[in-house]
């Protein structure tokens, strides 16, 4: 039986699904299965959420963005800015963002208080500049503290 869910978990749901789909669909590096297929995730995904409902596949969803965005330390500050334009472009929430939202390394960065390389130095100067970014003043005052000083060590 599909449970009911929340408003607030419904949306969570919706804004990882268009993630989730807009990377399947768009950025994946590496697609083993076609679009078209039963086993792609984004198919197995769809079968799941009609037969269990968003409560049950929400965990699941999260699980598998998660997976996605512990491949982040791999990119490049290049990629990193291709993909959360090419996100941002389709409506879903960005790299940043999300890793922002769910990395201990995000909570880490902060406690460090500086950037150690440009990966870091991208993710940081992107939510400085993020105007719509509901991250806390007193967050934004040390990021961009933190740019700055990277910034600085880089001329």
């Amino acid at each position: 039986m599909v449970r009911s869910v929340s408003a607030e978990k419904q949306r969570e749901y919706d804004e990882l699904k268009r993630f989730f789909v807009h990377w399947e669909t768009h950025l994946t590096p590496q697609r083993v299965l076609g679009l078209e297929h039963p086993h792609n995730p984004i198919n197995v995904l769809a079968v799941y959420e009609r037969q269990l409902g968003v409560s049950r596949v929400l965990p699941g969803l999260k699980q598998a963005v998660n997976d996605i965005l512990e491949d982040f330390g791999d990119f490049s500050p290049q990629q990193i800015a291709a993909a959360d334009a090419s996100l941002a472009g389709a409506g879903a929430p960005t790299m940043s963002q999300l890793w922002q939202r769910r990395s201990r390394h995000y909570k880490a960065l902060l406690r460090r208080g500086r950037l150690r390389n440009d990966t870091e130095y991208y993710l940081a100067s992107s939510i400085v500049c993020d105007t719509a970014s509901p991250v806390p003043p007193n967050e934004l005052d040390l990021l961009d503290r933190m740019v700055a000083n990277y910034e600085l060590q880089r001329t």
